[in-house]
């Protein structure tokens, strides 16, 4: 076995499969959780539920599963920009535990839930199935989809930036009250994962429509995309498992402040 292939094959085969385990393991404890608010829980919960199916679509498709299987290709288990909304709503709920959700609040849901219903669809009727699988005009699965997803990301966690910042006016003090200071690191770590995420993504646009480069034939690209996500995940999971085990401790920080 080469160097090249353990480190930018198995590795990451490796990584992405314990990621995808912990992630819906954690996200489904938050369902269980009886400190904190049960919204913001919920909202986590299916964050990570979610992000960890999306990892084991990635987790597939890395592994050459969908040229065996074409049909697993089209498993709704792909819920790219669910995860964006999800974890701003769980911020603003975090935050402000009086909030009640309005009409408005709906809009987050718009292309979230089309995804879902677009997969499911496909899913059931195979004939709506395009025999490429992904194709850059569907905002759903493929290039304008990655454009969403790469726009969605970082505004969501301006806006809850926003929410963040606001929270603290409110509260007048220097110092961050344990709650919020875990928060920020949970939304710096996002944006910084997010944006190494995005970096690959316009390199393989450019190079491909430009240079005429299949960067994802390259096992290095290859490897290096997976794990860019897989690091994004794994962040948001070790955040709830340390919330699951100091969540008392944060609830209690947060009334007291």
């Amino acid at each position: 076995m080469s160097t090249t292939r353990l480190l930018f094959f198995y590795l990451p085969i490796g990584l992405m499969a314990a990621s995808t385990l912990a992630a819906i393991a954690i996200g489904g404890l938050f369902f269980l959780k009886s400190s904190g608010d049960r919204r913001a829980n919920g909202l986590y919960g299916g964050l990570l539920i979610a992000g960890g199916l999306t990892q084991l679509h990635f987790l597939m498709l890395f592994t050459g599963m969908f040229d065996q299987r074409p049909a697993l290709e089209f498993l709704p288990i792909y819920f790219t920009l669910w995860l964006p909304v999800l974890l701003f709503l769980h911020v603003k709920i975090s935050l402000y535990p009086s909030y009640r959700f309005r009409i408005g609040d709906l809009k987050h849901f718009i292309f979230p839930v089309a995804q879902l219903l677009f997969f499911v669809s496909i899913w059931l009727m195979p004939s709506f199935r395009r025999p490429e699988g992904r194709y850059f005009y569907s905002p759903f699965y493929g290039g304008l989809e990655q454009a969403l997803y790469l726009i969605v990301w970082p505004a969501y966690i301006v806006f809850s930036y926003q929410y963040l910042r606001r929270k603290r006016r409110q509260l007048g003090r220097r110092t961050l009250p344990r709650l919020l200071w875990y928060i920020r690191k949970l939304l710096k770590g996002s944006m910084l994962f997010v944006i190494a995420y995005a970096i690959l993504a316009i390199s393989d646009f450019i190079g491909f429509n430009y240079f005429f480069v299949d960067m994802r034939s390259q096992e290095w690209y290859a490897g290096a995309q997976s794990l860019s996500y897989t690091v994004l995940l794994m962040w948001l999971t070790t955040y709830g498992f340390q919330v699951l085990l100091w969540g008392r401790r944060l609830l209690r920080a947060g009334h007291e402040n």
